[in-house]
């Protein structure tokens, strides 16, 4: 790295001369001076600060539309349409909430101060503060992306009511209302089994 330097140095022992080492010395002080006076021209008296820190993955809850539930009354509606003696089946679930998905964001502050001099020593300070916060994304298996969800919270469901054409039968409105209680969790008050016209 400095193999110049000591090219230099080598120079100077071989003349054996006073005033080569000299001419050498003025030359490499020369040198710095002008390095000086260069990075000092291109601050502009301006010294900067800048620093950004990244903050993570922070995670924001946000509703989804009652999508979940729809799904919910189309798998009740399948499964149970498959009961023997059930023939066509409706389902209504009403909920309480729809559910909520967390996503992961990157959060990304920054912060940068800015401070100058002019030409009567006077300084002046500048505070800027920036905060971004950006969706992460990853890749899906059919190409194209989608959103990573950290958590995901199902809809808290407040009845089901199902119409059957079968549910004129005691022993078919039990099994039926079995069923929807097995799949939900609900109790047997909060589900309700009828004839279908």
């Amino acid at each position: 790295m400095f193999s110049w330097f000591n090219k230099l140095t080598d120079y100077a022992k071989e003349k054996k001369g006073k005033r080569r080492i000299e001419n050498l010395v003025i030359i490499l002080i020369v040198g710095i001076i002008i390095i000086i006076v260069a990075s000092s021209f291109t601050s502009d008296g301006k010294n900067k600060k800048n620093t950004q820190e990244p903050k993570g993955e922070i995670a924001l809850i946000t509703n989804e539309p009652d999508d979940k539930i729809k799904k919910l009354e189309q798998r009740l509606e399948s499964i149970l349409s498959e009961i023997e003696g059930a023939g066509t089946v409706k389902v209504m679930v009403t909920g309480i909430t729809d559910g909520e998905v967390v996503h992961a964001y990157n959060q990304i502050e920054e912060n940068s101060v800015t401070e100058e001099k002019d030409n009567t020593d006077r300084t002046g300070r500048t505070d800027e503060y920036r905060r971004e916060q950006e969706m992460v994304f990853m890749e899906a298996n059919a190409g194209g992306r989608v959103p990573v969800i950290i958590k995901s919270y199902e809809p808290e469901i407040k009845g089901v009511v199902v119409v059957a054409d079968g549910a004129g039968s005691s022993i078919i409105r039990q099994n039926i209302k079995d069923a929807v209680a097995a799949l939900t969790g609900l109790p047997a008050h909060k589900i309700n089994v009828l004839k279908r016209k």
